[in-house]
């Protein structure tokens, strides 16, 4: 979204303030002016389950910030905020409510949900606005949060322009083979390995359905495994693959690049993503831009964004989630038609038009 920002708007400077560990200037718009600062832990060890920035590293990034003369800051997440000393308007991005809905299983440790609500009510407090991802996530905060109507605004996400419908004979089969997945029907779950993603529901789901009639259906699950730092749900999902005895039904592909990924999505029999909760459920987004319909919960905005293209569910049913299976693998009609819908919603949504919402929401912000 910001380098559709930056092709967008010509008439303002952009900053960007860089940790030092994430700072690859191959990695970052030529059009904005990049600010380096030198911290001392990685921006992925401070976000991980049980990590957090240090005071020093917030000081040194406020530091940085107040010698530029700003007429606007923004951070894309609560992840990213620290004090703001400059006297400007100031837009935080927040995605969802899920660690607030869900903490006992965002945070297993006390101490990092003591320091993620001391961090967010900081944010929020110092917030001109609160940019958000989806009506659906915009009413949680409002509930959440307690913040006026007119200062949650919505900037959608889009899928990237790789995320397309391919042809049967298009599919590169020697990409499906790399990942082990197999040529009959298969599932495909895109995101973290996380206790909210309520991945061990899916695993049960399946078991259920492969039981009666569908034993040759597999489930790939693309996400990242490096460390259980970052995936503190993978214990319990093995654990689930195992008690089950489905080692050779479940593959994992670990982090997946988008090249192979839009493969996978167009091969796959349907997206499923059972979380407890979504802001916005991007993979979600993209297999649709694929052509691929979606199973996924109720409890975000994907009904609306994209209709009859999927079938939502009650996270919490695996009964409801083993039907929606059933549909899905059973009437290849409907799943078509499904796929069918699923892509002319998604074709609504481009990073250029959530550039524009931005913009917007930049110059409400200024004049206020």
């Amino acid at each position: 979204m910001v380098r559709a920002l930056l092709q967008l708007d010509r008439e303002n400077e952009y900053c960007m303030f860089i940790d030092a560990a994430s700072y690859d200037p191959s990695e970052l718009p030529p059009e904005a002016r990049h600010v380096r600062v030198r911290t001392s832990v990685s921006p992925t060890s401070a976000a991980s389950f049980s990590g957090r920035r240090s005071i020093p590293d917030i000081l040194r990034m406020t530091r940085a910030a107040s010698r530029e003369k700003l007429d606007l800051f923004f951070f894309p997440t609560v992840y990213t905020w620290f004090p703001i000393v400059n006297r400007c308007p100031i837009v935080v991005g927040v995605h969802d409510t899920i660690a607030e809905d869900f903490p006992e299983v965002i945070f297993p440790e006390g101490k990092g949900m003591r320091f993620w609500n001391w961090k967010s009510k900081l944010a929020h407090r110092q917030a001109d606005f609160i940019m958000t991802v989806s009506e659906h996530a915009r009413r949680s905060i409002i509930r959440v949060f307690g913040h006026k109507p007119e200062r949650v605004i919505v900037v959608d996400e889009a899928p990237e322009l790789i995320f397309r419908k391919l042809e049967e004979r298009a599919i590169d089969r020697q990409i499906t083979a790399r990942y082990r997945v197999p040529e009959a029907p298969f599932l495909i779950y895109v995101g973290g390995i996380n206790p909210h993603k309520n991945l061990p529901a899916l695993i049960d789901a399946l078991a259920a359905i492969r039981d009666e009639r569908h034993e040759s259906v597999n489930l790939l699950i693309v996400g990242e495994l490096e460390s259980e730092r970052f995936t503190p749900g993978l214990t319990q999902v093995r654990e689930k693959i195992a008690a089950l005895s489905m080692q050779d039904d479940v593959i994992f592909a670990g982090r997946v690049d988008d090249n192979d990924l839009v493969h996978l999505l167009n091969a796959a029999s349907a997206l499923v993503l059972p979380s407890l909760a979504e802001g916005f459920g991007l993979p979600a987004i993209e297999a649709a831009a694929c052509g691929t319909p979606v199973i996924a919960t109720r409890n975000s905005p994907l009904p609306d964004l994209l209709g009859n293209g999927g079938i939502w569910v009650d996270p919490l049913s695996t009964i409801e989630l083993r039907g929606a299976l059933r549909k899905i693998l059973d009437d290849s009609a409907a799943r078509d038609l499904m796929g069918a819908i699923a892509h002319e919603r998604a074709a609504r949504l481009s990073w250029e038009a959530s550039a524009r919402q931005l913009q917007d929401l930049f110059r409400e912000a200024v004049r206020r």
